[in-house]
């Protein structure tokens, strides 16, 4: 990445001609023991699985050196897959997060991977503090959705964790989470994990499907391909069979289960239940369960079979030939934000899961699945009653959870780890024949539009980036930035301020230059004194505004690049939340040109229609921004304003909400996004709405139709409020306004933006 030697100033690639593709190389490291079998550690190989069917060299660094084979012995046999023991220090069994970074960094320097892939805070915190494998680091943490005090919490408290999380985002290329809630929690409590986080479900493999000749609801060959659910009921006087596997503790109810086959059993119908693993867990808050624990499973009972600890196969054999998975918890395991790997191989075996009703649990199941329990009320009379009562829908439910399996195959997960190495440029093209990296600086003091150029000049293989932060925009460190002219030989200034001006005054032959404007330095004073003949290219993010700074400046128009604002398609196509087109989403409501105004005005004509739409103000409030607040007449204005809303009986359908950096969680909730302003230079919000799913109205302004087409621009409110009331009233016309704003936004997503900015800072070097 970044620094590393190639050459000269030549073109990369003067045969025009694209470099062949190379194979993606990964390293991967779970922060889990695979001598015992649980979730995490079978996670481990079913990501190694998963990188090899994408297409993907895997090297695995294991944490514990191995007393038995029956994960680690999967993965060597996996094709694609090299599997490096570990080497604790003397007196260790287990490779605690400085060795195991230390282990990784040594394999990393042999032959650099592409992606490092890291799961458990400890080792990502580890990694991240060394500042190792920028622009490739992929962190996976799950714990941060665990109620403190429990074995997978840690001893953090809960500031000390997001503060952790933050130094891992920001060092991360990828946040991996294992479902939407917990990427909405993520990205709205650690602002550097937005943008940059992606849900990553456990998988499944594609082979693990119903038996076709089972006369019970599952299969006793949990190797074939998946197939229509062919289960059934067990038969009169047969008993329920149930299964468990995994590890023996406290707060996975454990010690109760087999009390459910005596109530079962009580209750007139005939059970079993079968008990997989062997590991007994510690809890340090009873230290003598793990002991009682012990004397259940020593108790001999004709109910009861303790296989004991298998290999994977096994134990999915022994959970195929199952009627029901045990999957009931604490109730305090139901803050946890993570997807249960058992959950869904129950699922994809056919066998419905009895699990606690939670979020995630409703999502993935239907909020009417018969089988859930409540965590904190019931116990094992309660749950009895449950399994009896479904007994004989137990085919139906087999059906159902097989399909909700389809979307945790492994061929479906592969498919998306290529589209997310597709998003960052992977598998990208080799280095060039370079003596050095191209030098490149990015000056400005608001970098918040150049995240997308940022990251392509972080992860070009010939490129050498370093950062002039100015500090506001007229002060900055001028010693540093003489250091940075003279080491670059591009420079891309972001704004067109004070930044703008040095540069162009201390530009080095042979430099490039490169200067891009938004639209209020056109009123700066400052740019009388841009020495615009030194600018090699100019770059506004509309043809409207490109026309004015031609004008402006007096330049020849060839000299003007349109790149517009980028938006990330892949980071906003999320699935939207129930309810959303009545909600109208407002972006900013400072300076007063944002029209707030308007925004509520639309909000009442609404209301003389449907009274359920609301209006959510995202942002900070005009008193927040002390230039504008110092302002008599913008004062006066907004207080005007609020004032008149508080005696509006619409105010009770106005919520505002505070500025955050998760504008994808957050548009997940919104079915229109206005942009009410009376100028603009681009106006990102309505963009990423048009790529969210929600849709965009524009009041008619310069510029707007050029860049979002005149489907959703209006003439004024009464329009406003037409548009959306005919809309919402026909499905057929969303979905078909939701195609075009989507094929509109298209344009704007960050792949294509970023090649045009490599065209523009890199060609001919």
């Amino acid at each position: 990445m970044n620094g590393i030697e190639t050459a000269g100033r030549e073109p990369a690639n003067p045969s025009g001609t694209l470099p062949p593709q190379r194979q993606v190389r990964v390293l991967l490291y779970g922060d889990v023991d695979l001598n015992i079998i649980d979730g995490s550690a079978v996670w481990l190989t079913s990501m190694a699985q998963t990188w090899s069917l994408a297409g993907a060299q895997v090297d695995v660094q294991l944490k514990a050196v191995e007393d038995r084979t029956l994960l680690s012995g999967e993965l060597r046999s996996m094709p694609g897959v090299t599997v490096w023991p570990a080497h604790p220090p003397q007196g260790r069994r287990a490779l605690e997060p400085a060795p195991a970074a230390e282990a990784l960094q040594k394999l990393d320097g042999q032959d650099p991977y592409d992606v490092v892939m890291v799961r458990g805070i400890r080792i990502c915190r580890q990694v991240a503090r060394r500042g190792a494998f920028a622009g490739r680091l992929w962190s996976y943490v799950t714990e941060f959705g665990y109620p403190h005090g429990t074995a997978d919490s840690g001893t953090d408290t809960g500031a000390e964790r997001w503060q952790q999380l933050g130094e891992i985002a920001a060092a991360s290329r990828l946040m991996l989470a294992q479902t939407e809630q917990a990427r909405a929690v993520l990205e709205a409590m650690v602002p550097a994990a937005a943008g940059r986080t992606v849900v990553l479900s456990p998988m499944v493999p594609d082979a693990i499907g119903p038996s076709t000749t089972s006369g019970t609801s599952a299969a006793s060959n949990a190797s074939i391909a998946p197939t229509a659910a062919s289960a059934a009921a067990p038969g009169p006087g047969g008993p329920v069979r149930l299964v468990y596997t995994g590890k023996f503790a406290r707060r996975w109810r454990t010690d109760q289960m087999p009390v459910i086959v005596e109530y079962l059993r009580a209750g007139g119908v005939a059970a079993e239940l079968t008990m997989v693993g062997d590991k007994v867990q510690h809890d340090p808050e009873h230290p003598d369960w793990a002991e009682r624990m012990r004397a259940v499973m020593a108790t001999p009972r004709p109910d009861v079979a303790w296989l004991g600890a298998l290999d994977r196969t096994a134990a999915l054999e022994a959970a195929a030939r199952a009627d029901i998975t045990l999957g009931w918890r604490d109730e305090e395991l139901d803050l946890s934000l993570e997807l249960s790997t058992k959950v869904l191989e129950s699922c994809a075996l056919g066998v419905p899961p009895l699990v606690n009703r939670t979020a995630a649990h409703e999502e993935l199941l239907g909020a009417d699945y018969p089988l859930f329990v409540d965590g904190a009320e019931d116990g094992p009379l309660e749950i009895a009653r449950r399994i009896a009562a479904v007994r004989d829908r137990l085919p139906e439910l087999s059906a159902r959870v097989l399909a909700v399996a389809e979307p945790y195959r492994m061929t479906a997960r592969a498919d998306t780890l290529k589209t997310w190495l597709a998003r960052i440029g992977l598998p990208g093209p080799a280095r060039t024949q370079r003596s050095r990296p191209v030098r490149v600086v990015v000056a400005g003091h608001d970098l918040k539009f150049a995240g997308e150029l940022v990251d392509l000049l972080t992860d070009h293989p010939d490129v050498d980036l370093r950062l002039d932060h100015w500090s506001s925009l007229h002060h900055h460190d001028e010693a540093s930035s003489r250091e940075l002219v003279d080491w670059a030989d591009v420079v891309m200034c972001e704004w067109a301020g004070p930044n703008a001006v040095w540069y162009a005054q201390h530009k080095k032959s042979g430099q490039r230059l490169v200067v891009r404007l938004h639209m209020f330095e056109l009123r700066g004073r400052w740019l009388s004194e841009l020495a615009a003949d030194a600018v090699d290219r100019f770059v506004t993010v509309s043809e409207h505004y490109r026309d004015l700074v031609v004008e402006h400046l007096g330049l020849a128009a060839e000299r003007v690049s349109v790149i517009p604002n980028a938006v990330s398609l892949a980071d906003l196509d999320r699935p939207g939340l129930p309810g959303r087109h009545h909600r109208l989403g407002l972006v900013g409501m400072v300076p007063l040109r944002k029209r707030l105004d308007r925004a509520v005005d639309l909000l009442r004509e609404l209301h003389r229609t449907d009274p359920r739409y609301t209006l959510h103000l995202r942002g900070r409030m005009p008193w927040e921004y002390p230039h504008e607040w110092r302002k008599p007449v913008q004062r006066e204005a907004y207080m005007d304003l609020f004032a008149r809303l508080g005696d509006d009986p619409v105010r009770h359908a106005v919520a505002f909400e505070p500025f955050g950096a998760d504008m994808a969680g957050w548009l997940r909730k919104i079915g229109w996004v206005l942009s009410p302003s009376t100028v603009e230079s681009f106006h990102l919000a309505p963009a990423e709405g048009m790529a969210s799913g929600a849709l965009p109205v524009l009041w008619e302004r310069p510029g707007a139709r050029d860049i979002f087409g005149d489907e959703f621009v209006v003439q004024d409110t009464a329009a406003a409020a037409r548009l959306i009331l005919e809309t919402d009233a026909d499905d057929d016309a969303r979905a078909a306004r939701q195609r075009t704003a989507r094929e509109r936004v298209a344009g704007f997503d960050e792949r294509t933006v970023t090649a045009s900015w490599q065209q523009v800072l890199l060609s001919g070097l």
